[in-house]
């Protein structure tokens, strides 16, 4: 049976913070499959002054490039709109019928679980993977793994903002997603 691992995210941008959870989810479940999933528009997300589109896109192939594992799946983005994961995971379980199926989040999105578009029919077919940031925290849940890293103060939101108070970045993205971000001048 294959083991996939999803994480979806507005990814805007995607960071160092990113990365690390994407190398620790992988290195400790061993999926068949980890897809990165950029989300159109968040339902539970509100970004002000959003970037386009492709530039999200492209900083997510440049972090698959840094780990090389990984696959971008455009299916939100494709489908426009509000990105919900139901209909994601349902997607992914058409094309993978057999397959066990994983989604991350991190612990902030565990606590708003039951604002998620069909979370308990969601929960019968997919785990969360829960990644506890610096806290040993356990959430006891049959639909629930748990998997801790190091703690990393590092946010897209505080990105951005240090992006437009012409603040380095350096070390908060990976080094050529930085590259990325001044050569495009985005965020400024």
């Amino acid at each position: 049976m294959d083991k996939i691992v999803v994480y979806g995210g507005q990814f805007n941008p995607i960071h160092s913070a990113h990365e690390m959870i994407i190398s620790e989810v992988n290195a400790q479940i061993k999926p068949d499959y980890f897809y990165i999933v950029p989300s159109y528009i968040s339902p539970l997300k509100k970004v002000e002054n959003p970037i386009n589109v492709k530039h999200r896109i492209k900083m997510v192939e440049l972090v698959i490039e840094n780990l090389g594992f990984g696959t971008i799946y455009l299916d939100e983005i494709e489908r426009k709109g509000e990105s919900f994961t139901f209909d994601t995971m349902k997607t992914i379980d058409k094309k993978h019928p057999n397959a066990k199926l994983f989604f991350v989040i991190g612990t902030d999105q565990y606590l708003q679980l039951n604002k998620w578009y069909r979370i308990e029919e969601l929960k019968s077919f997919v785990t969360f993977i829960v990644v506890n940031r610096g806290q040993e925290k356990t959430i006891v849940d049959d639909s629930i793994l748990n998997v801790n890293i190091p703690n990393m103060e590092i946010s897209s939101t505080e990105i951005r903002k240090r992006r437009q108070s012409h603040q380095t970045i350096h070390m908060w993205v990976p080094l050529n997603i930085e590259k990325y971000i001044l050569e495009e001048n985005l965020y400024g």
